[in-house]
């Protein structure tokens, strides 16, 4: 189980004291646009994100045939995101339509020719997405909803490409049971969010969850992962259980017009939250705070009580420290 150890690039969920779900969209300024990232946990992300691929393929990669345009769109996206960002790691070197991709953390290079899919071993999405942690979606707006037409993930929260390729985001999110004050419900106003997604002005929006000494839990291994929550005590939840945020991107193509859907997960033990104790206390509060159908929902009921224990000895023995 892998951890982000540098606080300062961890996106932290929590602004309020009460606990608040919330679907809201907000755009992006400049700075923070581009998703490419690169943490002390790059290495060992793609390690791991690389051998998900390979073991379980099926299930961690769905694509549709008519998709290859957009997927060479996303291609040059994310190349080009890359060696703006972080030239010192990224290269690319373009002669006509032969390309040569650099690696330089992981000291690869990739010579492919752009557009054709025989130059490559994998399809377009597949073939540049392992060489970033992130996982990533694209969506096809029609019918005033948004359909999955290509799914790379390896960090998955209760989601799997193999079982939600070609489903529409109302149906993705149909077990989602939130209905906000004024009777609104929260997927259909996402939804809708989504389809002011304009060229040039991505939106972000963050998701949290506490996850039981796993990096992903999705349908195919509950057998594994089911079981694991039922291991935690407030004895051992600080080491076991991880704060996990999806810090997410919505951005739409400019060619293709699909919805480019992009997850940075980030991965804290509870015992970590020592170190900053103003998130050690926005999260117990909020863990305190949460409804029983939420804690349900985000598969977190049978650990929580344990979770909101070992938090609330931590900070008392802080205090007496």
């Amino acid at each position: 189980m892998f951890k982000s150890t540098n606080l300062d690039m961890f996106t932290f969920p929590f602004k309020e004291k009460n606990y608040r779900y919330s679907n809201d969209l907000v755009e992006l300024t400049k700075e923070t646009v581009n998703f490419v990232k690169i943490t002390p946990e790059y290495e060992v992300q793609i390690k791991r994100k690389r051998e998900m691929l390979e073991k379980l393929h099926q299930s961690r990669f769905q694509s549709f045939p008519h998709t290859m345009e957009m997927q060479w769109e996303f291609l040059e996206l994310v190349i080009g995101l890359a060696v703006e960002k972080h030239p010192e790691y990224f290269s690319v070197e373009k002669d006509g339509d032969k390309w040569t991709f650099k690696n330089h953390i992981l000291n690869e290079t990739e010579t492919f020719v752009y557009g054709d899919d025989t130059s490559i071993p994998h399809e377009p999405l597949d073939f540049i997405g392992r060489h970033f942690h992130n996982d990533f979606m694209l969506m096809v707006n029609r019918d005033d909803d948004f359909y999955l037409e290509v799914a790379q993930i390896a960090f998955a929260a209760l989601f799997t490409p193999a079982w939600n390729a070609g489903m529409s985001f109302t149906e993705i999110h149909a077990p989602v049971p939130f209905i906000d004050k004024n009777g609104v419900d929260l997927v259909d106003r996402i939804r809708r969010f989504l389809l002011t997604v304009e060229p040039g002005k991505p939106r972000t929006r963050i998701n949290w969850n506490l996850m039981a000494n796993r990096w992903d839990v999705n349908y195919e291994t509950f057998d594994e992962w089911g079981p694991e929550r039922y291991k935690v005590t407030p004895e051992n939840a600080g080491k076991l259980v991880h704060l996990r945020v999806e810090e997410q991107w919505f951005i739409r193509m400019p060619r293709s017009n699909a919805i480019l859907f992009v997850l940075d997960t980030q991965f804290l033990p509870l015992e970590d939250l020592a170190k900053r104790p103003e998130w050690l206390e926005l999260t117990y509060s909020n863990l305190s705070d949460i409804p029983q159908y939420m804690a349900e929902y985000k598969d977190m009921a049978p650990f929580l009580p344990q979770s909101v224990e070992y938090l609330k000895n931590l900070m008392e023995s802080m205090k007496v420290k």
